[in-house]
């Protein structure tokens, strides 16, 4: 079996002048980066590979996460695939991964995201990612040929603003 998880970037600031692919990070971006960071921490979930948008943004959210996993910051690996729009060419790289790998996270943007899990998953309704959001999607296949529509099955879903909410 093969688990992604697609976490979408924290809250990102709009800088006057900052071009998109720069943007940083808001004060409740980096403190719900923190949250989910130590949510997976208490779950001891450690992914083997961490990939990542290139974008200041989302590598943010990752270094933050990875740190508070303890994953080796040094071993997130960027890809500028992840930055772009193209829901094929997030699949495209998904199927590209080492067969050694069992479990990939991955930090990019919508609408790619959400259009990778509601492409990966069925959906009744269309599925939009919040910030700091993570879906977790298994695949019944020890590959990561995923491209079978709606070949996964849901794991786990978080979501920042319902933690501690019943």
């Amino acid at each position: 079996m093969k688990t992604i998880v697609l976490c979408r970037h924290a809250k990102a600031d709009y800088p006057d002048g900052v071009r998109d692919f720069d943007r940083p990070l808001k004060e409740k971006g980096i403190k719900d980066a923190h949250e989910m960071g130590k949510l997976l921490a208490e779950k001891s979930f450690l992914p083997d590979l961490i990939l990542s948008s290139p974008a200041l943004r989302a590598i943010s959210t990752a270094e933050i996460i990875a740190k508070a996993i303890g994953y080796p910051l040094s071993a997130i690996s960027l890809n500028p695939c992840i930055y772009e729009e193209q829901v094929g060419d997030l699949i495209e790289m998904i199927e590209e991964i080492s067969p050694e790998i069992k479990t990939v996270m991955i930090f990019g943007h919508n609408p790619t995201l959400s259009a990778g899990v509601n492409a990966l998953l069925s959906m009744y309704h269309p599925f939009e990612m919040p910030t700091s959001g993570m879906v977790c999607i298994e695949s019944p296949f020890n590959s990561w040929d995923f491209t079978h529509p709606q070949s996964g099955r849901l794991r786990w879903m978080l979501v920042p603003r319902l933690k501690g909410k019943t």
